[in-house]
């Protein structure tokens, strides 16, 4: 009889301590994680900090803590982080025990391996009873992430027309006047502004005389990045290593150029994602601000093809008509392909072109000029 109450006595204090942490393993219970810095370069070392906070006075006996990132970011290797990757993600796990009034705090060092955005994503919390006989689960999604930039290529060696595109030159293609190169007076003309008027050339004279002004090349370039590996891909790249290289290329030589002071361009044929119908497009602009937002952008291309390099040229010509000079990063160029070039160079543009034929050594630049 005495085993008998015992047994029933043992049954109720598991009921009660099952729904006891039922109804408070959860309450103040807190999770947090965060990355230190908001955006790195493929190669660095970043730190990200997680914090298990419980703010009561019930303890929470075990905790198992699960989320996932996509590959790219390498994790050192420490205790409590179980750690299994696939292909495109990898899913981590710890356990915590937390006593009442806890507040855990652990630094995970990562190495940001490859360019994109990682998101923090959704976090997913087990807890329990005692004995393992009650078990709920909470989701949520964490806001945040970080931008991990392709690290750009060293272009100094490259055979890129820069003086040109820097001006000081007279050209064979759209040129402007510029207000800091006075080369004389002449007369006056309907569209004249007033303040270029020279007054002592016009007392002189009799007649109306203005600044003369010389002309230089416009410091204005657009960067295209062709990501098709050939001409027959269908949607995404089969030899992603040229493609990747120009990648780099591109966030070198539009970081190089920038730091001359030269506006600068980008475009892509390219995918933002997978689900995403954002073109790849940056309009030429100058400064560091600049330069953030074409590194981003190509942290986020995906090596998915949304139109033919040639229909996204084509949309290209009739979207954007003012002249330009133009360079293109591409694997090849087919006699299609020649034919859409040249009617850019028929409206005036000029043509530079880079071949994307090698990974592990700096391409060389073909011009092309009208």
């Amino acid at each position: 009889m005495g085993a008998y109450w015992i047994l029933i006595i043992a049954a109720i204090m598991v009921l009660i301590q099952g729904k006891l942490f039922r109804s408070f393993s959860f309450k103040k219970l807190s999770y947090r994680r965060a990355f230190k810095v908001n955006a790195c370069y493929e190669g660095d070392a970043v730190e990200l900090v997680e914090t298990i906070e419980n703010r009561k006075a019930f303890p929470v006996p075990w905790l198992r803590v699960e989320s996932q990132f996509r590959t790219g970011l390498v994790f050192d290797s420490q205790l409590n982080l179980d750690i299994s990757e696939g292909q495109f993600n990898q899913n981590h796990k710890s356990f915590f025990s937390l006593l009442p009034w806890t507040k855990i705090v652990r630094r995970h060092r990562i190495k940001a391996g490859r360019r994109g955005v990682y998101k923090l994503g959704t976090v997913s919390m087990t807890t329990g009873d005692l004995l393992g006989m009650e078990s709920m689960v909470k989701s949520h999604t964490l806001a945040g992430g970080i931008v991990v930039y392709p690290m750009p290529i060293d272009v100094s060696d490259m055979e890129l027309p820069v003086q040109t595109w820097m001006g000081d030159l007279l050209v064979k293609r759209w040129i402007m006047e510029d207000p800091f190169y006075i080369s004389g007076v002449r007369e006056y003309r309907d569209g004249d502004p007033l303040k270029d008027i020279q007054w002592k050339a016009t007392a002189r004279t009799g007649q109306l005389q203005v600044h003369r002004r010389d002309t230089t090349a416009d410091s204005r370039l657009m960067i295209y990045l062709n990501i098709e590996d050939h001409e027959q891909m269908w949607s995404k790249v089969t030899k992603p290593e040229p493609i990747e290289y120009g990648i780099r290329q591109s966030a070198g030589i539009a970081a190089h150029l920038l730091s001359q002071g030269m506006e600068v361009g980008f475009g892509s044929n390219g995918m933002l994602g997978e689900e995403s119908s954002e073109d790849a497009f940056i309009p030429i602009a100058g400064g560091r601000s600049q330069q953030d937002l074409i590194l981003e952008m190509l942290a986020r291309l995906e090596l998915i093809r949304r139109l033919s390099f040639h229909d996204y040229l084509g949309q290209e010509l009739h979207r954007h008509r003012e002249i330009r000079d133009i360079l293109i990063l591409t694997t090849y160029v087919s006699p299609r392909l020649e034919q859409m070039l040249q009617q850019f160079r028929d409206l005036g543009h000029t043509i530079q072109i880079v071949y994307l034929e090698s990974h592990s050594v700096p391409s060389s630049a073909k011009e092309v000029t009208a």
